[in-house]
């Protein structure tokens, strides 16, 4: 689903992940009846330039993403970029048309009564589908405020790339797990620095989410209290863990923070069960937070759902100059990156 969307048909596209942490940029192209992915990088940001997929400080934005694509050398400059759901609202609902009604007079009706804004203040877009063994048609739409789109679009022709579509990050991830494995009920869990999202997706799409305001930080800043250290040394502990006392400081980090994220999910799935009935089949865990060791061991043995480890190689091509532990390191960090690169592809 794209609020903004100029597509022109290319051979290759560039896929942006904005995120607190750092840009996750990726680049795939069309070969034949393949995909593939060319490249993959990413630049830390410093502290406070992105929150929530919105850019605060524009200058050191674009600083660092000159910096990138010097370092990655892209062969596009057409880019698609995602909003977060922080920055977004979306939702399914049956579509009642009047006698006589226009469907797009009905379309906009619908979307008037979800939203606490004038229409003339936002971008939509919206899907239309017939539930299966249903009568009535559906639509899923999206929404997001112009001021956000028009300021990126102002921020990006400042930079060196062109706007392709402006998506909603989880309806991108959606196909692109679609496109893996097949249509299913599944939940996928995005762990972030600062926050995390839990994603429940159907057949037809995104039905629900919930942010979670927990992340990877969190980890970090209790190892800086607890040990005393500075945050590259915090950061560098958690994910090198050393056998010693300090190792076992850093594991009673993890498990707390375990606990803690295992409580939100279970939240998470009771307004979702109560909401949809029945729980998803499976669950996959993205973001830089699936890199902490032994979490999906731990939420297969305590989330009494089918945790599932996914892998794009599965449908997707690499390129040969790519290390296999770095698409491992990919496979849980570049989702966002990868779903907006490969999205004309595949819709």
């Amino acid at each position: 689903m794209g609020i903004l969307d100029r597509f022109l048909k290319r051979s290759g596209f560039l896929g942006l992940d904005l995120g607190s942490y750092s840009l996750k940029l990726a680049e795939a192209q069309q070969s034949g009846s393949s995909i593939v992915i060319t490249n993959f990088g990413q630049i830390r940001l410093p502290e406070g330039v992105v929150n929530v997929g919105i850019v605060q400080n524009e200058q050191v934005f674009l600083n660092s993403l000159n910096t990138l694509l010097s370092n990655f050398s892209p062969r596009f400059k057409l880019v698609n970029l995602g909003l977060y759901a922080y920055t977004t609202f979306y939702e399914r609902v049956p579509l009642t048309l009047s006698e006589g009604q226009d469907f797009q007079e009905a379309v906009v009706s619908e979307i008037e009564t979800f939203i606490p804004f004038d229409m003339e203040d936002i971008y939509y877009d919206y899907v239309p589908f017939l539930p299966s063994g249903e009568e009535q048609m559906s639509i899923i739409f999206a929404t997001t405020q112009k001021e956000y789109i028009n300021g990126l679009i102002n921020l990006f022709s400042k930079s060196p790339l062109e706007i392709n579509a402006i998506d909603v990050d989880v309806f991108a991830l959606s196909n692109l797990w679609e496109y893996l494995y097949g249509p299913a009920k599944r939940l996928i869990v995005d762990i972030g620095y600062t926050r995390s999202l839990a994603a429940f997706i159907d057949e037809y799409g995104p039905i629900f989410s919930r942010e979670i305001d927990l992340g990877t930080s969190w980890i970090t800043t209790n190892l800086m209290q607890n040990l005393d250290l500075s945050r590259e040394e915090a950061e560098r502990l958690s994910m090198n863990i050393p056998e010693d006392e300090k190792g076992y400081a850093v594991k009673e980090v993890y498990s707390e923070f375990f606990r803690n994220f295992l409580e939100e999910l279970e939240n998470s799935l009771e307004i979702f069960k109560a909401k949809f009935y029945t729980p998803p089949q499976e669950v996959y865990f993205i973001g830089g937070g699936a890199l902490v060791p032994n979490l999906d061991r731990f939420f297969k043995e305590n989330l009494k759902l089918d945790v599932r480890i996914h892998s794009f190689k599965d449908r997707l091509s690499f390129s040969s100059d790519f290390d296999e532990n770095y698409i491992e390191l990919i496979n849980k960090i570049g989702a966002f990156a990868i779903a907006q690169a490969i999205r004309e592809f595949i819709g």
